[in-house]
């Protein structure tokens, strides 16, 4: 089990030098079926081939069916549920700085993704955009493994498909206008800082555990705290405590399901010192109290060890 006490940085060059694509096909015999909250500067690509699975992106989340896709701009921390054990998924990451030169002239567009000046839109649903999500089929298909029995083959290093499929793809979002380069419902006093979102968030999962303050918060993005209040409502329509809680309960449910420690150990490792606070608040955001969620989680599991091997196997 992948420890969930803080979220982590994931920095390392990807898949290698002659095709630069990490794959993974997630189910639940991969480490990270729950997928733990981490962030990278690289670019991912998520899509459910079974069940369901929920995400959260910063402070955005959604929920993704068979076949939904998920774009994930870099710089962006997430994490994720799958809906139970039959669920199915796939993740190709990439960085585009070693896939694209970005100092070409008509590369503008790559210079302001990298700098997060400019954001594609992430959540794409199968039934009603069609057209996109063939294209993100297509940009998968050139990654995937060669086996048509799963996902297990040798990996086709056909660079020039990929990255020509890829381009594709992204040449179709911006002429489709499916970006932003500010995020919308935002005034124009607030755009001086929105570079500062992404830092933001990635202090507060860094640092959830410990015992933040509000000013510890504002002054991660260099802002007196009666402005930070004003700017977080209306990043994320929460206030900045509210969010930092919710965060946390949502880390310790991850844990109540895959770790063997005790309630009070996880209520500390997430962050809350006073267990009765604990389980206050997650009784607010859970509507159960964290010894009932970890009942249910281990029935459930139990009902799952217990299917016949043909269930299994159609499963699988």
């Amino acid at each position: 089990m992948i420890p969930l006490s803080n979220a982590y940085h994931e920095n390392f060059t990807r898949g290698s030098v002659d095709f630069p694509f990490d794959y993974h096909y997630i189910s639940p015999s991969h480490p990270r079926f729950i997928m733990p909250f981490h962030y990278h500067n690289d670019f991912e690509i998520i899509r459910v081939l079974k069940g369901g699975l929920s995400i959260h992106l910063n402070e955005r989340s959604y929920y993704l069916k068979e076949n939904d896709y998920l774009f994930i701009n870099g710089g962006v921390v997430h994490g994720g549920e799958p809906d139970d054990q039959e669920t199915r998924y796939e993740c190709v990451v990439f960085n585009l700085e070693q896939i694209f030169d970005q100092n070409r002239p008509d590369f503008g567009w790559l210079k302001e993704l990298l700098n997060h000046k400019m954001h594609f839109e992430e959540f794409y649903a199968h039934e009603d955009e069609a057209e996109i999500c063939w294209h993100f089929d297509q940009f998968l298909k050139s990654i995937l493994p060669s086996s048509s029995h799963g996902r297990i083959g040798a990996l086709q290093h056909n660079a020039a498909l990929a990255y020509g499929r890829l381009l594709t793809l992204l040449g179709t979002l911006i002429a489709k206008h499916r970006y932003q380069q500010t995020p919308l419902k935002m005034s124009s006093c607030y755009q001086k800082h929105l570079n500062k979102s992404s830092k933001l968030f990635r202090y507060i999962y860094d640092n959830f555990a410990k015992d933040i303050t509000l000013q510890d918060m504002a002054d991660a993005v260099d802002l007196n705290p009666k402005y930070f209040c004003r700017f977080f409502k209306e990043l994320t329509s929460m206030r900045p405590m509210d969010y930092l809680n919710r965060f946390r309960i949502d880390c310790a449910a991850i844990q109540l399901r895959t770790s063997v420690d005790s309630i009070n150990q996880i209520a500390d490792a997430c962050g809350f010192k006073d267990p009765c606070y604990f389980t206050k608040m997650f009784k607010r955001y859970k509507q159960v109290s964290p010894r009932e969620y970890r009942h249910q989680a281990e029935l459930a599991a139990h009902a799952e060890q217990e299917q016949s091997p043909e269930q299994l196997k159609t499963s699988g």
